[in-house]
């Protein structure tokens, strides 16, 4: 079998040898007339007789050409790397900002490859439109919604919210904890009912903050998990205060006409799958790529590529 470089230059022979036999089929020698060797009276036939030659000429050079055109066609089809090389022409860079926790992080990603956010820049340069993924990691371990508000407001990111493209943000995780943390021998479900309220002014803020920033680019709104679930296979009121605190983040999603919510809380109901990491509570790599699965599908829903594309300024 050959290989691609032989392959390409075997073609480039074979169309040589093409061209030279169909142009030179085609070439027709016209004599010039003589005006002294012909009488006056045969003038206007000789100059019929011109014009259509040259009529004959110029529908051989016609056919010529399709001809050629048919042959190249024929054993040269495009392939999907020739298709991927013209895309490539348009493709645009795009800038994708990641805002958040220890999701964000990547923390427990055994492979070290950016937890999803690393994984959904891979798969966005698969699209035709994106040339290269530039990645801000903003995410840090431990955050909370209070921490990233203040940020927010201080505008210790401006200049990278007015340069993001593509923003995604995880956040609420480690609020719930904080309660978790202050009251785990005494916990109490007015406790988090009450925080909740908290939380869902703090989020909504945080949106109101990057919009002010950056009105356009489209935002992955991504919701978080109870990693208690895994201690037992039957529901708790975890599961319940959990759900209730990721429909703040689908509710705010909903009212922004360019972002999208994603949810992940079903993805780690259990470790039967193998996607926590050692320390039972971030994901492992697998757990990331689940993550980074229902963050494409997500965007499929929310037609975020044509959002995405519009940002960039590609066009197809």
């Amino acid at each position: 079998m050959m290989e691609g470089g032989q392959m390409n230059i075997w073609r480039m022979l074979i169309l040589s040898c093409l061209t030279v036999l169909v142009l030179s089929g085609c070439e027709i020698s016209i004599d010039e007339p003589n005006p002294q060797a012909e009488p006056e009276g045969e003038q206007a036939g000789t100059e019929r007789d011109m014009s259509q030659d040259e009529q004959q000429t110029e529908n051989e050079e016609k056919t010529s050409r399709n001809v050629l055109t048919q042959i190249f066609e024929h054993f040269f089809e495009p392939t999907p790397e020739d298709l991927r090389q013209i895309d490539d022409e348009d493709a645009k860079q795009l800038q994708y900002l990641a805002l958040g926790d220890s999701l964000t992080a990547g923390v427990g990603d055994e492979y070290s490859e950016d937890g999803f956010v690393g994984r959904l820049a891979d798969s966005l340069e698969t699209w035709p439109s994106i040339s290269e993924v530039e990645v801000d990691n903003r995410g840090k371990r431990g955050r909370r919604s209070d921490q990233l508000l203040k940020l927010v407001k201080k505008g210790h990111y401006d200049e990278e919210l007015q340069e993001a493209q593509l923003i995604s943000v995880t956040m609420g995780g480690n609020d719930v904890m904080k309660i978790v943390r202050k009251d785990l021998l005494n916990l109490k479900r007015d406790a988090f009912d009450k925080e909740l309220q908290a939380y869902k002014k703090r989020y909504s803020k945080i949106i109101a903050g990057i919009r002010e920033k950056n009105p356009t680019a489209p935002l992955l709104l991504i919701g978080f998990y109870n990693p208690f679930s895994i201690v037992t296979n039957e529901a708790n009121e975890f599961d319940s205060i959990i759900t209730e605190w990721n429909k703040v983040i689908e509710d705010v999603a909903s009212e922004d006409g360019n972002a999208c919510y994603v949810s992940v809380e079903d993805l780690f109901v259990s470790n039967k799958e193998l996607v926590y990491h050692t320390d039972f509570f971030h994901p492992n790599a697998k757990g990331y790529e689940k993550m980074n699965e229902r963050i494409l599908e997500a965007m499929e829903k929310c037609g975020m590529e044509e959002k995405i594309n519009k940002e960039i300024g590609f066009e197809e």
